[in-house]
């Protein structure tokens, strides 16, 4: 049995053209190299998947669309990630059919997903992880909203906050460890805003022990809401941003047990040539 469990979370996924471009030269595998033998080493997981991952559909009409070729779902599990978010405003850039090949391509290569599905009910359920003595549900949704993005009672789509609060309760009453992954904010903002603020007090009042988001594209810091863990913005995780604060970003890693939060420590990452890099040793410790 297993009295801790280490959760890793890092932040977006983002399929940008020169991203693509490093792919041709170097191979989808060049993305990870760094990093992989950390996420491997973690009982679980969990990226941001900012976009999809198919050939088909069309682009929508916004300032940016992202989509990855279909062999990044097994790379992604061969590289150590157990678990997707696709609860963003980037998972239906190229439609709901693009969005459902995203969920099968996942599924195929066995990696988890949560934060979308073919209608409201299937995005917004609570992912369920046993660790022996250890249950952990975590939920995934988005506070940036497209039109047309959110799911609907028979449509695919995202999920967003009042589809996952009322799940809530009985994920906490099912598990040892509640966690959710919202993605929130300001992009290139620092520091959180009240929206975000009000959002992670509604998940604290609910009973999530530990809050993750990301989707400002820079580091957020670390807070205490109620009796909630909260790391706001882990940043970027695979990207080409210019500016030297959008290539700083965290690997959050948490000891978890049947009490809750035992710890947090912030790995600092650095992103280079769309991949993030990161130290030797170097972290900074939060105790639970």
């Amino acid at each position: 049995m297993r009295e801790r469990v280490r959760i890793l979370f890092g932040g977006d996924i983002i399929f940008s053209k020169v991203v693509s471009q490093i792919v041709q030269a170097r191979g989808i595998s060049y993305l990870f190299e760094p990093v992989a033998p950390r996420l491997r080493g973690a009982d679980w997981t969990i990226l941001n998947m900012e976009g999809c991952i198919s050939t088909r559909g069309a682009p929508l009409d916004k300032e940016y669309t992202f989509r990855a070729p279909p062999e990044l779902a097994e790379q992604l599990r061969l590289a150590g990630v157990t678990m997707v978010s696709l609860g963003n405003n980037h998972s239906v850039d190229y439609g709901r059919v693009a969005l459902m090949d995203t969920v099968e391509h996942l599924w195929r290569a066995g990696v988890w997903w949560a934060g979308a599905g073919a209608n409201r009910t299937e995005a917004a359920q609570p992912v369920y992880v046993d660790f022996g003595d250890v249950r952990i549900a975590i939920v995934c949704f988005t506070a940036i909203v497209p039109r047309h993005f959110p799911a609907g009672e028979k449509t695919p789509g995202v999920a967003i906050l009042s589809d996952v609060l009322p799940l809530l309760p009985d994920a906490r009453k099912n598990a040892d460890v509640l966690i959710a992954v919202p993605h929130w904010g300001d992009e290139g903002k620092t520091q959180p805003s009240a929206k975000q603020k009000r959002i992670a007090r509604a998940l604290a009042k609910a009973g999530v022990d530990l809050i993750v988001g990301h989707h400002p594209h820079v580091v957020q810091g670390y807070g205490r809401v109620g009796k909630a863990h909260v790391f706001y913005s882990v940043g970027n995780f695979i990207h080409t941003p210019r500016s030297k604060l959008s290539r700083q970003a965290v690997l959050l890693q948490a000891e978890v047990s049947q009490t809750g939060v035992e710890s947090i420590d912030a790995i600092p990452l650095w992103l280079e040539g769309g991949r993030p890099i990161p130290p030797t040793e170097h972290t900074s410790r939060i105790d639970g």
